[in-house]
């Protein structure tokens, strides 16, 4: 017994160690970075105000699609590598422990979560539980605890079709990705218009903004921005030849139009652009930075704690103004950091272990 607890106080010791070395930091670790940074600042100008350019009011379209693009290329290289027990234990492991956390918590705290709505809400209250909520609209609604789970259940959608469309297929070729744009565009487009408000009827007519909650950013609309960084995963050694400053040039061009060609939103072009970010970043010399690397790697947590910490900040505390940003940021980061230390590390190492844990068939089978 003695022995495990020197164990794990030695193995949290070192995950708060690992947080401050970032000696295997690349650039994927800053676009993760900017995309978390983009999400929180677009949700700090709602709260707070003030006109934070591009992010304030582009945030929370734009990171969102970039981790979209990041999980495309991350998750593709999990799938080839893991055999597919690995793979799903360990995106399990990985997304499930801090998620629940942090919903339950905040839950309770803002009385959203309680044994009386459980037991008057279970269907409601399980979608939840299992990251489905967005296809729900009534689950979502009776339990919006964190406001940004909706991309978990877009997430948790691409966890699931990326194996299937492996089966066969080596890699993510160019006419998947013309189908991925051709359905993304068709989805948003009609999701636009209001013509596909019937899938939920007596929910989109209360609210339009429901509309584009539930709609529009469907996991059918956003698909594009996964196949995306996919197909850059497995092209990445041809584009190895891509010149960074091109790269970013192109992206920067195409968010300057941005204005002429946003018809609806999210739209396939802006992957392009994040795209050639993406195709950027890996083509260039890691930018180190011990604070980059710790918003990177404790980027999920922030990611689900920030906006109830934000809310809490300004109606709890009163803050207001610039000072209610920066002690949210602050408190956001610290929460983070023992989140991922305390609960996103041990369950990815839960998983890890439990996907190479044998099961023992019975006798006769």
């Amino acid at each position: 017994m003695q022995l495990k607890t020197k164990s794990s106080e030695f193995s949290i010791l070192s995950s708060f160690k690992s947080i401050f070395h970032n000696e295997k930091q690349n650039n994927i670790d800053l676009l993760r970075a900017i995309a978390v940074v983009s999400v929180f600042i677009h949700h700090a100008q709602h709260v707070y105000g003030g006109n934070f350019p591009f992010l304030g009011d582009y945030g929370g379209q734009f990171g969102p699609q970039l981790f979209f693009l990041i999980s495309g290329y991350l998750i593709s290289a999990s799938a080839q590598k893991h055999s597919l027990k690995e793979y799903v234990f360990h995106r399990v492991f990985r997304i499930f422990p801090a998620y629940l956390f942090f919903f339950i918590g905040f839950g309770f705290l803002t009385g959203v979560v309680t044994p009386h709505r459980i037991v008057q809400l279970p269907w409601e209250f399980l979608v939840n539980l299992l990251l489905l909520q967005q296809l729900f609209p009534s689950s979502l609604i009776a339990f919006d605890v964190l406001h940004v789970t909706w991309t978990l259940t877009v997430e948790m959608l691409w966890y699931a079709f990326l194996p299937l469309l492996l089966i066969g297929n080596r890699s993510i070729r160019l006419p998947i990705v013309f189908l991925a744009v051709v359905v993304s565009t068709a989805w948003a487009f009609y999701a636009s218009m209001h013509k596909m408000d019937y899938f939920y009827p007596g929910v989109t007519d209360v609210n339009s903004g429901y509309s584009y909650l539930f709609l529009g950013n469907h996991f059918f609309s956003q698909i594009c921005f996964f196949i995306f960084g996919s197909w850059i995963y497995f092209q990445k050694n041809s584009l190895i030849h891509w010149n960074p400053v091109s790269a970013i040039l192109l992206g920067v061009l195409i968010f300057m139009f941005k204005p002429y060609y946003m018809i609806f939103n999210p739209i396939f072009l802006t992957g392009i652009g994040i795209g050639f970010f993406l195709i950027a970043a890996i083509n260039s010399a890691a930018v180190k930075s011990k604070l980059v690397y710790i918003i990177s790697v404790t980027s999920y947590s922030i990611y689900l704690c920030h906006f109830p910490i934000i809310l809490w900040v300004h109606h709890g505390l009163g803050y207001n103004s610039t000072s209610g940003v920066v002690v949210s940021a602050a408190i956001t980061i610290a929460v983070s950091i023992l989140s991922f230390v305390l609960i996103e590390k041990p369950g990815m190492r839960f998983g890890r272990f439990f996907s190479k844990k044998k099961i023992r068939q019975p006798i006769g089978i």
